[in-house]
């Protein structure tokens, strides 16, 4: 992969990790963060003043622990 938004580098404390990731709000509380080729979609419900049409944050959270 030679555009991927994954480097990792040898440092004099280790390795280094990083990666490019851009995020913004597009409307009322759903937000998108773009990672190299994916698109990640989070919205909050109604009760807190979103849409409900992609999972909120804390799930995302949640089920990076289970991976």
């Amino acid at each position: 992969m030679a555009d991927s938004p994954f480097r990792i580098e040898r440092t004099e404390a280790g390795m280094q990790f990083t990666f490019d990731v851009t995020a913004r709000t597009a409307t009322r509380q759903l937000k998108k963060a773009s990672f190299g080729e994916f698109e990640i979609l989070c919205d909050e419900s109604a009760a807190i003043g979103g849409d409900d049409t992609a999972p909120p944050p804390l799930a995302y959270f949640g089920a990076a622990l289970a991976f």
